[in-house]
């Protein structure tokens, strides 16, 4: 014959379940809004996107600038080019010329 010391509570049996779910519902908050979760991926596309954005500005100022490098080489040097920088870093013109400012650089025209 069997004694029984205590009586079987009935919450004993919620343990297991209710620590279940608080493990599911930890990984579940940082799997939507941890750092590489669906919130933080979408933060990384934006950056992402910005930065290439970024990145073709930069490569297309690049190439204008690679471009005029290019015609102030002795190889090739473009008279119109030497010119236009004389103009600028020299601050002077012919006298039949006319000198209109735009956006701070001098737009040079001829009479």
């Amino acid at each position: 014959m069997t004694t029984r010391q205590y009586r079987p509570s009935r919450s004993r049996h919620l343990i297991l379940p209710a620590v279940t779910a608080v493990f599911l519902g930890y990984f579940a908050y940082h799997a939507f809004h941890g750092e590489y979760g669906i919130v933080g991926r979408q933060r990384l596309e934006t950056k992402m996107s910005q930065l290439k954005a970024d990145l073709n500005r930069i490569s297309t100022e690049r190439a204008a600038l690679e471009n005029r490098v290019q015609l102030m080489r002795s190889g090739s040097l473009d008279q119109d080019m030497v010119d236009e920088r004389a103009r600028e870093q020299l601050n002077m013109v012919h006298p039949n010329e006319v000198v209109i400012l735009l956006n701070g650089r001098a737009a040079v025209q001829d009479n």
